[in-house]
């Protein structure tokens, strides 16, 4: 297997009229971090979605293109089937179910598979090592928690589920710096310690800089351009995608 996941020019269409995204082709090898770079409206979120099969509950279907996780087919496939596969995706906006604690939210993450209690308690351990906010948190309603702690449920919530990939949207947003810093030297532990590849939607242009493997940038619901974070930096596509030609 040379790569996790395939995307081949993929289309989106929204409410059977909207073209949403179009000619999108990506690939996330194995035990890597990829980018997915661009600006506001872009196609970013649309592409994870399509994905994770999540599109349908926007009344968007995958008009064109294939995608591929783990060698097989997946477009189409029920979203709860590519989780037990290992492919989650966290939406933008972390979707924490606010009147639990922190840890029945993780429980939750853990449902499809259903372990063992010995098994539960093992995997809970485990996030509370990544993310020791989360195990100072753990009797806490998620409700009083606060956005970066939230992020990191959404996170762990996801680990739960035993994943091979995790699809993450917008992380860093409306984030103080130092928590994003903190959320995206886990995001690097967890790629490094436990073989997990995440493609994430970003545009912070300095967190792909920093922990990406490679980067694609989208625009217009299309993939531009793709390579080495800081390559693409270097010659100048990264700010030519987002602030047009410079003089």
């Amino acid at each position: 297997m040379t790569a996790l996941l395939k995307v081949e020019k993929i289309e989106v269409v929204y409410n059977q009229s909207i073209l949403a995204v179009k000619q999108v082709d990506l690939v996330v090898p194995p035990h890597s971090v990829v980018a997915l770079l661009g600006a506001n409206g872009a196609g970013k979120s649309t592409t994870l979605k399509a994905i994770s099969q999540l599109i349908g509950a926007e009344n968007g279907i995958i008009s064109h293109g294939k995608i591929e996780f783990l060698d097989q087919v997946i477009t189409h496939t029920d979203p709860s089937d590519l989780v037990k596969q290992g492919l989650v995706q966290v939406l933008e906006g972390r979707h924490c179910f606010t009147h639990l604690t922190v840890e029945e939210n993780l429980k939750t993450g853990a449902f499809l598979h259903r372990p063992s209690p010995q098994k539960l308690r093992q995997q809970l351990e485990k996030i509370y090592q990544y993310f020791p906010r989360l195990a100072d948190k753990k009797n806490t309603l998620a409700g009083y928690t606060s956005g970066g702690e939230q992020q990191m449920l959404a996170i762990g919530r996801a680990l739960m589920t035993q994943p091979k990939l995790i699809l993450l949207d917008e992380p860093s947003m409306g984030l103080a710096p130092k928590i994003i810093t903190e959320i995206f030297e886990f995001i690097h532990q967890l790629k490094t310690h436990e073989g997990i590849s995440f493609l994430i939607a970003e545009q912070n242009i300095q967190l792909a800089l920093d922990y990406a493997d490679t980067a694609y940038m989208i625009e217009n619901g299309t993939t531009r351009i793709s390579g080495h974070p800081q390559a693409l930096y270097d010659s100048g596509e990264i700010q030519r995608a987002y602030f047009g030609e410079m003089t």
